[in-house]
Order: C-alpha cells, then sequence, then structure tokens
C-alpha cells in the first residue's frame, strides 16, 4: 500500500511543476527576446499575446441551470458561478486534461442529483491571459475579458473533493 500511495504524490507533484512552469502573461512580457532589426520597423501584431484560459470551478449544482457542454456561456453567467465557486482555478488551455486527471467524476446525471452536491465546470474563455494565476474570485471577475463570454466545455459531478489540492479554495 505505501507504495501506490507515494506513486499518486510523486504525480501530484508533477502536476504541481507542470503548472507551476507554466509562464504567467506578465513574466512573458518581462523576458527578454532577441531583437529582429528587419522587424523593428513593422508594426507589432497584439494577437500574438492573447490566450485562451480554461476556467475550472466547482459549484453547487444548483448554481449551473441549464448551462450546457459546448455552448456559449455569458459574462453573467461566469460571474454567477465564480460567486458560488467553492474552488476555483484559472489554467492556459493546454492544461486541462492534467487537472481533469487527478479529478474523480461520476456518471450521474446533473438534472437528477442533490442541489447542494457539488459539480465540476470547465469554461474556455477566449483573450482571458489576465485571468490567469488569479487567487481571489473579485480579481477573476474584474479581469474577464471585455467581450464577456465563454465556452462551456465540460461539466461533470465529482465523486469526491480529492485531486483539488493546487485549486484555490474559497
Amino acid at each position: 500500500m505505501p507504495g501506490i500511495f507515494e506513486n499518486i504524490g510523486r504525480q501530484l507533484d508533477n502536476i504541481g511543476r507542470l503548472i507551476d512552469n507554466v509562464v504567467s502573461p506578465k513574466e512573458q512580457k518581462t523576458q527578454q527576446k532577441p531583437v529582429d532589426r528587419a522587424r523593428i520597423s513593422q508594426p507589432v501584431d497584439n494577437s500574438l499575446q492573447k490566450l485562451t484560459v480554461a476556467l475550472h470551478l466547482v459549484v453547487p449544482v444548483f448554481v449551473v441551470n441549464n448551462t450546457k457542454e459546448n455552448h456559449l456561456i455569458t459574462a453573467s453567467d461566469i460571474e454567477k458561478l465564480i460567486d458560488n465557486a467553492r474552488y476555483f482555478l484559472c489554467t492556459k488551455s493546454a492544461v486541462p486534461d492534467l487537472i481533469e486527471d487527478f479529478l474523480k467524476f461520476t456518471d450521474e446525471n446533473i438534472s437528477t442529483i442533490h442541489e447542494r452536491s457539488e459539480i465540476y465546470i470547465r469554461i474556455n474563455i477566449p483573450d482571458g491571459q489576465e485571468m490567469l494565476d488569479k487567487k481571489v474570485p473579485y480579481i477573476l471577475k474584474r479581469n474577464l475579458p471585455s467581450h464577456g463570454q465563454g465556452v462551456v466545455r465540460k461539466i461533470a459531478c465529482l465523486e469526491d473533493l480529492s485531486g483539488l489540492e493546487k485549486f484555490n479554495r474559497i
């Protein structure tokens, strides 16, 4: 049995290192890049700095209402979810599989579970780079992009709260 727990601990440490090694947009701006003199006179394309982020939330099921996977969600609905979140994390959109591998989901239908049960929801938000690594819900909401919408990529019932060690707890 000790070998199993040590293996799980190593896997959690590896995920933590991967998340910690993700370079935030502020760090990217401060890193020096080599100067390409041929491009100095050309206009800078700011679209390269835009980044889709994944907002991971654990919320009571009653907050989700009619939210469905692969549907658009408005800024006001995202704010409502953030306000009711018990756990949250905002990562680059390439990281969700690493996060979700350690969560335990059930096959239960969300519409049939107790309204106080907690569920996991992941929302991809384009141009959400200012939301990365935020640890306070108010700041997360304040940094929602101006277009104010996202796409719900996953909604699932949680078997338990294991795997949420890297999430921010409210």
